[in-house]
């Protein structure tokens, strides 16, 4: 068997297509955050005088905290805040903005620290917003064909500021305990995983180009800018949840934010890595199907087993996270409690879920390693996806908005709602269209998405085994959002990998 590219590339140097227009939008907001990350790097700097800087913060949080409006504090607040934040808080409110739970406790950290620890937070944020800048004409397809050399000079920059702003953001993590940063361990674990992954995907896209693999150089390039863009999307989710709530606090918005950030990050470097491979031709000779490794089949096997007989477990023997000690004993009670809330008098709804998701596995397992092209099992998939689907997202939607009661509120079952309902949704356009290519590429994330209900379960036994949350943030709900925040970047950090040497990505000739 063979795969080809039913979709000619699209011809260069179309300014006005669509996917032009709607990048020159999200460059802009991108170049706008850059400058706005500039003005927080230099406001970092330890050159600034800025008289009783640390009792100015503590009073306007103070104020803050009695919901005053931005006037009142807005001249103290352009001195000792960044543009950034007096911008957010202009917006949401000065609650959201400058209150407690929010921006000010690590803001108050900062002022504290040595010079050189100051200029290293300060180096890592210019380069960030360097590096963001650089990306738009990195990964813009028409300055990467036509202009070769520029695309080479411009990408040893960028990967020089790469690795310098990554290792300035180690030196600052090390340097700055959990609760002196902003959402203290869980947050803190984050931003060691995001620094730490870019750094390896950077040498491994450094490692393909060298082995003239294109498409592989271009995906580890392209996730070393989703991995940037989780700064200014986190701040854009923040500015417009802020809104949304503003009796909330910034800190509990950002319980939502951290695990709404990384998924739609990885989704836009789907879509750029896929606009930049619609701009390849069509490779002349079909590339043939290699037949999958028996490892990986017995892997994906052994691994559907274990998430078919976590999900029954979960929604039929033993409804809500409250049953198992491994979640118990790192969940909040008050977590527990709306958890339970939804199953409650409602078992034949959760144990329907539960056949629902474990279909859903079984089926898009089967199809991934053995037969495709069965009917029976892509009908199966479509109805079981689509109802576990939806059901999640009603789950989500009960659950409500984000607190410090309940965490992340509905944002875990809305992501895996949306995420499983979409791209199960997308395989049966593609399957209609009859593009093989595309409907085993969106099926990747559908079946993966499938998993996530089990991985929740999976990441807090993680955490409960390590038993390295301090108490104070396992009471207020940093393993469940670790956990679940887990069981989004996983299906998500998967099907962005599968792409990469997908059926549709191989059919192309990218350069």
């Amino acid at each position: 068997m063979t795969i080809q590219s039913i979709d000619p590339p699209k011809k260069n140097g179309v300014f006005a297509s669509k996917p032009m227009i709607l990048w020159a939008a999200f460059c802009v907001m991108l170049v706008f955050y850059s400058f706005l990350v500039w003005d927080s790097g230099f406001h970092m700097m330890p050159i600034k005088d800025i008289p009783n800087e640390a009792q100015l913060l503590a009073e306007i949080a103070a104020k803050s905290d009695l919901h005053v409006p931005y006037a009142e504090v807005a001249e103290d607040a352009m001195k000792v805040y960044p543009l950034w934040n007096n911008l957010t808080a202009m917006l949401t409110g000065t609650y959201f903005g400058f209150g407690s739970n929010g921006n000010t406790d690590p803001l108050l950290h900062y002022v504290t620290m040595e010079p050189v620890e100051q200029s290293v937070l300060s180096l890592h944020m210019l380069l960030g917003g360097a590096c963001l800048i650089l990306g738009i004409f990195q990964f813009t397809p028409m300055f990467r064909k036509m202009y070769r050399k520029a695309h080479r000079v411009v990408g040893g920059l960028y990967i020089v500021g790469l690795f310098v702003m990554c290792f300035a953001s180690f030196y600052h993590l090390s340097h700055t305990a959990f609760d002196e940063t902003f959402q203290g361990f869980a947050f803190h674990i984050q931003l060691w995983f995001l620094g730490l992954s870019t750094v390896i995907c950077q040498v491994l896209a450094i490692y393909f180009i060298k082995k003239r693999n294109f498409a592989l150089h271009l995906g580890f390039q392209i996730y070393t800018f989703a991995a940037f863009l989780n700064a200014p999307i986190q701040r854009y989710d923040c500015a417009v949840l802020g809104q949304i709530y503003p009796h909330l606090t910034q800190g509990e918005v950002n319980n939502l934010v951290n695990i709404l950030t990384f998924w739609q990050c990885l989704l836009i470097g789907y879509l750029l890595f896929a606009w930049n491979r619609s701009a390849s031709p069509v490779r002349k000779t079909p590339v043939p199907i290699e037949p999958q490794p028996m490892g990986l089949k017995v892997f994906l096997t052994l691994a559907a087993v274990t998430a078919v007989i976590s999900s029954l477990a979960m929604y039929i023997l033993s409804p809500g996270l409250g049953s198992w000690t491994v979640i118990s004993e790192i969940v909040p009670a008050t977590t527990l409690a709306a958890d339970a809330a939804l199953y409650d008098g409602k078992t034949l709804q959760t144990a329907m879920f539960g056949l629902g998701i474990s279909g859903a596995i079984v089926s898009g397992i089967y199809l991934m390693i053995r037969d495709e092209q069965s009917r029976v099992a892509r009908r199966i998939f479509y109805v079981s996806a689509i109802g576990a689907g939806i059901q999640q997202m009603l789950w989500g939607y009960q659950l409500g908005e984000p607190s410090l009661a309940v965490t992340s509120g509905g944002g875990f079952y809305l992501v895996s709602g949306v995420s499983l309902l979409g791209f199960a949704l997308l395989a049966m356009f593609f399957e209609h269209r009859g593009n093989n290519n595309m409907w085993h590429e969106v099926m990747v994330f559908a079946v993966n998405f499938a998993f996530a209900p089990a991985i929740v379960l999976w990441g807090h036994a993680l955490w409960y085994y390590l038993d390295v949350i301090p108490e104070y943030y396992i009471n207020r709900g940093h393993g469940y959002i670790l956990a679940a925040g887990a069981a989004i970047l996983t299906p998500t950090f998967n099907g962005f990998i599968g792409l990469l040497t997908s059926r549709e990505t191989q059919s192309r000739a990218i350069s």
